[in-house]
């Protein structure tokens, strides 16, 4: 059985009208005491914290508005950042919008201890008949944090173990694929290596203080697979960035660290050139001001299954 899951989300156009998939990082603080008392079974869903979240939303949907050739066609947020209470909300804005979201959810305690750490992907799309419809998928955390266990197992609680519930999952949406990690699961070399050649891009929400460990990993990942690296943390800790697998002078085309103010950064994907590109030999590869050389072992029929779910 393979490692993932394999979703597609309507049909296969509609990833944009030039060749590029319009993404948004969040730059907005998630607050530990929001955190601990939600493993404590006292989530905090207050209005003041739904109206924090819907600001951002907002602004997202205005930015659309002002800007319709760059409008935001997924939003992405930092792990743990969002209580499940609002998952429901979040899906409607996004069915609402046409608006893609991928947000950690706050943790979860189930009737037998269980802590449960789960991304929520809602992604939005039309149906046959033009309605507008959106998927929400969550995922459980394949490999928590060795501090997030300690905490999770000292308050009496426990870490769910690895199940069907936490396999991971290649999405195909809007003529895009693309896989998502909640943050320590790209700490494994192994995990990261199954979607080489499979992805346009791979998203990581993370909660994370040691931005410089993760920062070299975020790095070889978007090498070794050949795609972009979105990257979300909270914002105190900072280090958000987009990756891409190119040279130095332009390997990380967007980044954001610190502030006060709750934000967000946008920035086009070229899903064409970066499928343009890795289709070459390394003879026409190797003088490109764009991308670096696809790795040893990359599978150029895969990129092939991309460009026709590209339409």
């Amino acid at each position: 059985m393979k490692p993932y899951s394999i979703i597609s989300i309507g049909d296969k156009g509609g990833a944009d009208l030039h060749g590029a998939l319009q993404i948004a990082i969040a730059h907005m603080k998630v607050f530990e005491e929001d955190i601990k008392v939600s493993y404590l079974k006292k989530p905090n869903t207050s209005v003041s914290r739904l109206l924090r979240i819907s600001r951002i939303l907002n602004d997202v949907v205005r930015h659309g508005v002002r800007n319709p050739e760059n409008r935001v066609q997924l939003l992405v947020l930092p792990e743990v950042s969002v209580p499940h209470a609002f998952a429901a909300f979040l899906t409607r804005w996004a069915r609402e919008h046409q608006i893609g979201i991928i947000c950690g959810l706050e943790h979860r305690v189930d009737g037998r201890g269980f802590a449960w750490n789960q991304l929520l992907a809602a992604l939005p799309y039309r149906a046959g008949n033009g309605r507008k419809s959106c998927l929400p998928i969550r995922r459980l955390k394949q490999h928590y944090a060795p501090e997030e266990r300690f905490i999770l197992e000292n308050n009496g609680l426990k870490v769910p173990t690895s199940s069907e519930h936490s396999r991971y999952q290649l999405f195909r949406w809007r003529g895009a694929s693309f896989a998502v990690y909640n943050c320590y699961e790209l700490a494994s070399l192994e995990d990261r290596s199954i979607f080489k050649g499979r992805v346009d891009f791979i998203v990581c929400s993370e909660f994370n203080a040691d931005v410089n460990y993760f920062a070299n990993i975020v790095t070889s990942a978007a090498r070794d697979l050949h795609c972009y690296v979105v990257q979300v943390n909270s914002s105190h800790f900072g280090d958000s960035r987009v990756v891409s697998p190119s040279r130095t002078e332009k390997l990380t085309p967007l980044h954001i660290k610190g502030g006060d103010n709750q934000t967000f950064l946008t920035m086009k994907l070229a899903l064409k050139e970066l499928r343009d590109h890795q289709r070459l030999g390394y003879g026409l590869q190797k003088d490109s001001k764009d991308f670096k050389c696809t790795p040893p072992g990359f599978n150029v029929a895969s990129v092939e299954e991309r460009i026709g779910l590209g339409g």
